[in-house]
């Protein structure tokens, strides 16, 4: 009953909006089943696990960013947009004045553990892997405002 008041809802809005040319949008939001806050796949994925897991990735020709993020962390339940800005900021030799729309191709990326995202978000200084450095002033993430 619910599914067809809905449907009904949305019929009138769509002719409502065909007769004003206006487009309509239609936001869909999944359900959350079981017990899992985030669904059964992040409690298994290797980054929800191990919050020191990292992975390092050669970027292809024709590879964007969105491509790796969601190929290594899609379905773990972290924020991308703090993902986006940790690769961005560990790899800036990877990105055109990074800039995470501009991506070299045959470049290295380190994919950051769960928590070097959370040291560099929180500004602590830490070591990534091999002994490479990240904690220097223009690799640091600040947030300003209220």
């Amino acid at each position: 009953m619910r599914v067809h008041v809905l449907i009904g809802f949305l019929l009138v809005m769509a002719s409502l909006a065909a007769e004003a040319g206006e487009p309509i949008v239609v936001l869909e939001y999944g359900q959350r089943g079981g017990s899992h806050e985030y669904g059964d796949d992040a409690s298994t994925h290797p980054f929800r696990m191990d919050p020191n897991y990292q992975q390092s990735h050669k970027v292809m020709p024709d590879e964007t960013l969105g491509h790796i993020m969601q190929a290594y962390y899609g379905g773990s339940g972290l924020n991308m947009t703090f993902v986006e800005l940790a690769i961005v900021q560990f790899n800036k030799h990877a990105f055109v004045r990074g800039n995470p729309n501009f991506l070299y191709a045959d470049k290295t990326l380190h994919l950051p553990s769960v928590n070097q995202i959370q040291a560099l978000a929180l500004g602590k200084k830490e070591k990534v892997q091999q002994g490479e450095s990240y904690g220097e002033r223009q690799n640091d993430i600040f947030f300003f405002g209220g």
